[in-house]
């Protein structure tokens, strides 16, 4: 399942002419997140598209997505991720998820916000739930639409879907507030 990295509303925000794109290796429970670019010219082009691999961390861009390494391994807590560019911090965040059980939602899932000063990493945890809002609930895919995010206040919203093993109507999109805060000392 990939997604396009978001960089604001016809890609405004963007660092440079590329545009970037993010794959997990499975969709709810995966461990290893690919890196991809093409020019933003030639999108459409599947032969114009390069994969990263790091050396030293920083990307290598190879045409053959075989020749790919991951940008970030986390094993079992990687799910549909989505990657924004916040300029005013910047910062790219991470947002992804896993199922406590895999393949199924009756048990509950996780969220996990990670940073990076480039989209390639490396990263560093922002925000850990190892149950996300409620097991019933069992939210995944979290999208943060920069449509819906200040980035002078650093509140948004996160978009989700929930449970689909429940009567209970999760099973639908769903909005959870939130507030960025900034760390400002150096603690680590």
């Amino acid at each position: 399942g990939p997604s396009f990295l978001q960089f604001g509303k016809n890609n405004r925000e963007a660092v440079d002419d590329y545009v970037y794109a993010i794959s997990g290796d499975q969709w709810d429970n995966g461990g290893k997140l690919l890196l991809g670019r093409v020019h933003k010219e030639h999108i459409l082009e599947r032969d114009a598209w390069r994969f990263a691999s790091l050396d030293g961390g920083e990307p290598l861009w190879n045409a053959d997505i075989a020749d790919a390494s991951p940008i970030l391994d986390m094993e079992g807590h990687i799910g549909l991720p989505e990657m924004v560019y916040l300029p005013t911090l910047k910062k790219y965040l991470l947002l992804t998820w896993a199922l406590h059980t895999d393949f199924r939602a009756a048990t509950g899932s996780e969220l996990t916000i990670l940073e990076a000063d480039k989209p390639w990493g490396p990263f560093s945890l922002v925000h850990y739930d190892w149950m996300w809002y409620k097991r019933e609930a069992c939210p995944y895919t979290p999208r943060l639409p920069l449509k819906w995010f200040d980035g002078e206040t650093l509140e948004g919203y996160i978009l989700h879907s929930g449970n689909w093993e429940t009567d209970i109507p999760y099973y639908c999109p769903q909005a959870r507030k939130f507030k960025l805060s900034v760390r400002t000392d150096d603690c680590g």
